[in-house]
């Protein structure tokens, strides 16, 4: 990492380390969610994801962001997961400012998104046409001015509270997730935390932690909905109370609910629900809250006395230089200026662009963003990690699986030390597109931008069109796996 990693950096993000372990009663809990639904009624909202120009003309279900808040002591950790396609690290940022303003003990907010293809277009790549945002920055304050009003809510709600964990990694999660690029691995495991009040009993929440892109509607519909996520949610608040977070994971490799792979047997007519359907979408989101709750009602009642927080800002090295034509064309807002040895750079070439003409394009060599690493104690004892990544993760960086294959474009590159094999507990959250979304994050080994493509391919891999380039893996890995040993 060297120069692309700086200190621990400041609000929000300082390691914990020297606290004195509470009582296991000063555990706290509370949970909010709010409608993020754009209004599509007073002006064009582009749908994220797929083909650019997809207006929105209806609207299936609402779009949520759900938050839920954790607190041992004076240290309160607010979770967030969004129905969107991404944010970026700067719309976060603003988030966690009007967040301090509301509620100053709130320690670290984490905002996630849970990828959905099928919502408002939230980092600008989807507009009317190539190089035109189809970001509205009107609905972009709103938003954020919503995602803090939920996690506020949900720090002001909480009360003393247990929290139940649970696993599962029935063989089915597998069989939900296509995979469409070699080596073929996937990230099927799944984890919940229950929370309920000590006093009574009385659901709070139930966060959810899987990996699948939201993309089972495809890029033919026009309808704002959550995708599968609106029904996991909806079922595992119909069975078990309080307020469903869901969380993806490592999604990386286009793990995805489409595809012959992922074959559903719609109960109500025998048939296999067909790909591009509200159908599949459904069955899609039941089962998998149905493996939610059968992990639940298997989990392990768990004391936790005290939440340990290490986080650190990272300046990953851009090489796709489509980033920074879009850039310097608008498409992100501002929203992801470049960094040099850590300083921001203002500056700028002139470039001409097909279709554009002269644009100053940034010269600055990274982009900021951040990972963190939290553990919930019970004294000593290690009960449960969370580990926070800034896009999507390929699975191989996750679980291990890297592979060389003849025509990559780096084939000696050393393999990156996968994070899960570092992690201590059973229970092992991945949090991914959290704190930001900078893409697909790929082996080094494995990437393949320059022709012949790898395997003989037609054509350039979808994951490195939209990668930052071959370093961000390495810059992610190196710095989570040094923070969950304590080397950072």
């Amino acid at each position: 990492m060297g120069k692309y990693l700086s200190s621990l950096s400041a609000l929000f993000f300082v390691t914990l380390a020297s606290a004195m372990p509470l009582a296991a009663g000063d555990f706290r809990a509370g949970a909010a969610k709010i409608v993020i639904t754009p209004d599509i009624h007073s002006g064009r909202v582009y749908i994220a994801g797929y083909d650019q120009n997809r207006i929105a003309t209806g609207i299936h279900d609402d779009l949520y962001a759900r938050c839920l808040a954790m607190a041992t002591g004076d240290q309160t950790l607010v979770v967030c997961s969004a129905d969107l396609i991404g944010l970026f690290n700067d719309d976060v940022e603003k988030i966690r400012e009007l967040v301090k303003a509301q509620a100053p003990k709130v320690t670290h907010l984490i905002v996630a998104s849970t990828h959905d293809h099928e919502g408002p277009d939230t980092m600008g790549l989807w507009g009317p046409g190539a190089l035109q945002s189809g970001i509205d920055e009107k609905y972009m304050m709103w938003l954020r001015e919503r995602i803090a009003k939920a996690a506020v809510e949900a720090a002001q709600s909480m009360q003393p509270a247990r929290l139940t964990l649970g696993r599962d990694d029935h063989p089915l999660l597998a069989l939900l997730q296509s995979d469409s690029r070699p080596p073929y691995v996937k990230d099927p495991y799944l984890f919940v935390m229950h929370l309920a009040a000590a006093a009574g009993g009385k659901p709070i929440a139930n966060l959810v932690n899987w990996s699948d892109h939201p993309e089972t509607l495809g890029g033919k519909n026009t309808e704002i909905t959550a995708d599968y996520p609106h029904w996991l949610c909806q079922y595992v608040e119909a069975r078990l109370g309080g307020t469903a977070i869901f969380l993806n994971g490592s999604i990386g490799g286009l793990l995805s609910t489409n595809g012959s792979a992922v074959a559903l047997q719609d109960p109500g007519t025998g048939e296999v629900a067909a790909d591009d359907t509200w159908r599949k979408a459904e069955l899609v989101g039941n089962t998998v809250g149905q493996l939610a709750e059968r992990a639940v009602k298997a989990g392990e009642e768990s004391k936790v006395d005290f939440i340990a927080f290490r986080g650190a800002t990272l300046f990953v090295p851009l090489h796709n230089d489509g980033f920074r034509v879009a850039n310097a064309a608008g498409v992100f807002g501002g929203r992801k200026p470049l960094y040099t040895n850590g300083q921001l750079d203002r500056s700028t070439v002139e470039k001409e662009v097909p279709g554009m003409g002269k644009l100053k394009v940034s010269t600055g060599r990274g982009l900021r963003t951040e990972v963190s690493y939290i553990r919930l104690l019970m004294g000593t004892h290690l009960v449960a990690e969370i580990v926070t990544v800034p896009g999507e993760v390929y699975p191989e960086l996750v679980n291990g699986g890297i592979t060389r294959y003849p025509g990559a474009d780096y084939p000696d590159a050393p393999f990156e030390p996968a994070i899960r094999p570092h992690l201590k507990s059973k229970y092992q959250f991945i949090f991914g597109l959290a704190n930001d979304e900078l893409g697909y994050i790929i082996p080094k080994a494995e990437f393949d931008d320059q022709p012949p493509w790898l395997r003989n391919k037609k054509d350039r891999w979808y994951g490195e069109v939209n990668s930052t380039g071959p370093d961000i893996a390495g810059a992610v890995t190196k710095a989570l796996v040094g923070m969950i040993e304590g080397k950072q």
